[in-house]
């Protein structure tokens, strides 16, 4: 069976989950968002794990170390990177459909949080701040479950399908 299916898979299972929270989003229930949140951790950790195992399974053991530190790196890199793209694209979002009322300070297009800082309960500007930002990490998880199910079907693809060691076995020790 090797790797290839629980890593596709688990990509696949992924964007179900955040396609389970697009649902939860859409009708302000936080359960469903929970549960969303639940899936797609299923999806990516199994991802993760099995991920790991193929990198540093397919080494000889004098490299496992390097592997597992390049194996390592990309997983840190790669969360920041899709933490600064996913947050950067809601921010976005959020600033050019935010519609505050007449006279409400600038700042407040910047952030949710400075929205609500300067409504100091106006109920008009808090309602709008909500509404872009909802908006905003609606349209960033189709964005996300789209990605998800396109990485689920280039692995299914791309991916070498070959077990664990089997392909490095042919190369010597210093590839």
């Amino acid at each position: 069976m090797g790797l290839l299916p629980l890593i596709a898979g688990g990509l696949a299972v992924s964007a179900i989950g955040t396609a389970v929270m697009i649902f939860g989003i859409e009708d302000h229930l936080f359960w469903l968002m929970v549960a969303g949140l639940l899936i797609s951790g299923i999806g990516l950790g199994a991802v993760m794990s099995v991920a790991s195992t193929a990198i540093v399974g397919n080494v000889s053991a004098r490299r496992a170390g390097m592997a597992s530190s390049v194996e390592e790196v990309s997983y840190e890199f790669g969360s920041l990177i899709a933490v600064a793209v996913l947050g950067s694209m809601l921010n976005f979002i959020y600033s050019a459909t935010v519609r505050l009322p007449p006279g409400t300070p600038a700042v407040a297009r910047s952030s949710l949080t400075e929205a609500i800082g300067v409504a100091q309960g106006d109920q008009a500007i808090v309602g709008a701040a909500n509404a872009a930002f909802d908006n905003g990490f609606l349209v960033t998880m189709i964005v996300l479950t789209v990605v998800l199910a396109l990485g689920a079907a280039a692995t299914a693809r791309l991916l070498r399908h070959y077990g664990p060691g089997s392909r490095s076995q042919e190369f010597s020790d210093n590839h």
